[in-house]
C-alpha cells in the first residue's frame, strides 16, 4: 500500500505525524515541568552539558587518569568556562542596556515613521501606534525577566539551580556509562538492545548539538562584531554577545539579534549603514546555514524549519528564554524518540536490517 502512495504524500504525512507528536509530547512535558521546573531545568542543561563534556573525559581516562579525577577535572573546567562567559555577558549587557534600549527605540521609531509617511498616515497616530508596540515590549520584557522570579526567590532559586547543575553534571560525566549498564541489566534481552541504542543515540545527539552550537555561535558573534566595528557601529561588543546567545535559540534568535543591530546601525548612523548592517547579517547568516552549520552539526539534529520555529515559540510561551533555549534540544528527543519507534530518520537503516533478519510480514 505504502508504495502505492505519493512520495508528497508520505512526507506530507511523516511531518504532520512528527509535528502532532511533539506538540504533544511538549505540551505534556510543560505542564510537568511548570510544577517541577526547579528540578528540570538544571536536570536537562546537566544532560546537555554531560553530554558535550563526556568526550572530554574520555580522552583524560585513555591516558590514565582515574575517572573521578578526570570528571572532576572535566565538570570543573567546564562550568568554569560557563562562569566566565555568563559574568562577562551580564557586566556588558548591563553596563551599556541603557543605551542600548535607547538606541533600538530610535531606530525602531525612525522605521514605523518612515513606514507611516509611505502609507499616508498622520504623525499623531504613527506616535499613537508607537507608544503602544514600545509599552507593550516593556511590558513583555519585564514579564520575562521578573514576572516568574522576584528579589530573593530569583536569587534563592539561581543558586538552588546552580548547585544542582553542579552536582548532576558531575554525577552524568563520572557515571553515565555505569548508570546505562545499571538500567539495561534490568530489562529483557530485547528491550536492553533497544534501550542501549536510544540512549547512546539520544547522549550523542546532544552532545553533538551543544558542542556544534557553541562553535557555530561563536563564530557567528565573531564574524558580526568584526564587521559592526569595521563599519563602525556603536555598541559591537553588546551585539556580537547577543548574537552569541541568539545562535542557541535557532531561527528566533538569529532575526531578533540581527533586528537589533540593523536598529542601533539606523539610529546612530543613518540608513546606509543599516542597510550594510542588513547585508553583513544576512552574509553571516548564509555562511551559518550553507557552511559552517552543515560542516559542524551535520545531522546531530535534523529538524524540519516549522518544527523549530513551533518548538521554540512554545518553549518561550511556557518557560520564557530558558524555555526558549531548550525547546529545540528537546524537540530532538522527541523526534529522536518518534523515528526509534517507527524505524524512520536515522533508525531507518536499523528497521531494514530487522526486516531482512525476519523475513517479509504476511501483508506483503
Amino acid at each position: 500500500m505504502s508504495s502505492l502512495s505519493p512520495r508528497w504524500l508520505q512526507t506530507v504525512s511523516e511531518l504532520a505525524l512528527r509535528v502532532v507528536f511533539v506538540a504533544g509530547f511538549l505540551i505534556l512535558l510543560g505542564l510537568a515541568i511548570d510544577r517541577l521546573r526547579l528540578i528540570f531545568l538544571p536536570l536537562l542543561a546537566a544532560l546537555i552539558l554531560s553530554a558535550a563534556l563526556l568526550p572530554a573525559k574520555h580522552l583524560l581516562t585513555r591516558r590514565g587518569v582515574n575517572n573521578a579525577v578526570a570528571a572532576i577535572a572535566v565538570v570543573i573546567s567546564g562550568l568554569a568556562v560557563l562562569g566566565v562567559i555568563g559574568y562577562f555577558t551580564i557586566t556588558t549587557l548591563t553596563s551599556e542596556f541603557a543605551d542600548l534600549e535607547v538606541d533600538i527605540e530610535a531606530g525602531f521609531t525612525e522605521v514605523l515613521q518612515s513606514i507611516g509617511d509611505w502609507a499616508g498616515v498622520s504623525d499623531e497616530q504613527v506616535d499613537e501606534a508607537i507608544d503602544d508596540v514600545l509599552e507593550s515590549a516593556r511590558g513583555n520584557a519585564d514579564t520575562i525577566a521578573g514576572g516568574v522570579f522576584s528579589g530573593v526567590r530569583l536569587a534563592a532559586e539561581l543558586l538552588a539551580g546552580i548547585i544542582l547543575l553542579a552536582v548532576l553534571t558531575f554525577l552524568l560525566v563520572k557515571d553515565a556509562e555505569s548508570m546505562q549498564r545499571s538500567i539495561a541489566r534490568r530489562l529483557g534481552r530485547d528491550r536492553r538492545r533497544n534501550f542501549l541504542v536510544l540512549s547512546s543515540g539520544l547522549f550523542d545527539t546532544l552532545g553533538k548539538y551543544f558542542r556544534g552550537v557553541t562553535i557555530v555561535a561563536f563564530m557567528d558573534a565573531l564574524l558580526i562584531g568584526v564587521g559592526l566595528v569595521i563599519i563602525g557601529i556603536p555598541f559591537a561588543l553588546p551585539l556580537a554577545v547577543l548574537t552569541f546567545f541568539g545562535a542557541f535559540i535557532p531561527v528566533l534568535g538569529a532575526v531578533l539579534a540581527g533586528l537589533a543591530a540593523f536598529l542601533i546601525a539606523l539610529a546612530t548612523e543613518g540608513v546606509t549603514a543599516a542597510l550594510i548592517v542588513g547585508g553583513l547579517v544576512l552574509a553571516v547568516q548564509q555562511i551559518e546555514g550553507n557552511v559552517m552549520a552543515p560542516f559542524i552539526l551535520g545531522r546531530s539534529i535534523s529538524l524540519h524549519p516549522m518544527l523549530v520555529i513551533l518548538a521554540v515559540a512554545t518553549g518561550g510561551a511556557l518557560w520564557g528564554i530558558m524555555g526558549a533555549f531548550v525547546a529545540v534540544p528537546l524537540t530532538a528527543i522527541a523526534v529522536s524518540l518518534l523515528d526509534f519507534y517507527t524505524g524512520t530518520g536515522r533508525y531507518a537503516s536499523r528497521k531494514r536490517a530487522r526486516r531482512a533478519a525476519i523475513g517479509p510480514g504476511p501483508e506483503e
